[in-house]
């Protein structure tokens, strides 16, 4: 293959979710290899925290624009699994995009369930 062939081989593996050496040196883990895989919780902070724990940018913006109640996305059980991966894919308003490089869909999944869970820690 020309290296040119390899500059359009990374592209396309990138577009297409893949993991490849061109991206890898992007993707942050949430785990080591040897350690433990975080529970979705673990990696809603990790992952989403940035911005949607106490004092974030998305934590601000929802509480413009859905009221107090509804700011902290991790205290929420009003949003549906599928809906917070749609999000998260997708974007809405100034959410960005998050791609299958930064979070992978494993990842997603507990993330997602976390958030649709009617129980969270320190809830009954």
């Amino acid at each position: 293959m020309n290296p040119g062939g390899i500059g359009i081989a990374a592209a396309l593996a990138a577009a297409l979710g893949f993991v490849g050496l061109a991206t890898a040196q992007t993707a942050t883990p949430a785990r080591s290899a040897a350690g433990p895989v975080l529970d979705g919780e673990a990696l809603f902070k990790a992952r989403c925290g940035y911005c949607h724990l106490e004092g974030g940018t998305g934590t601000m913006m929802l509480e413009r624009r859905l009221g107090k109640d509804k700011a902290l996305l991790g205290q929420r059980t009003d949003l549906p699994a599928d809906y917070v991966k749609a999000v998260a894919r997708h974007g809405l308003n100034s959410m960005p995009t998050i791609t299958r490089v930064e979070v992978p869909d494993e990842e997603m999944e507990r993330i997602a369930a976390f958030i649709a869970s009617p129980k969270k820690a320190g809830r009954k």
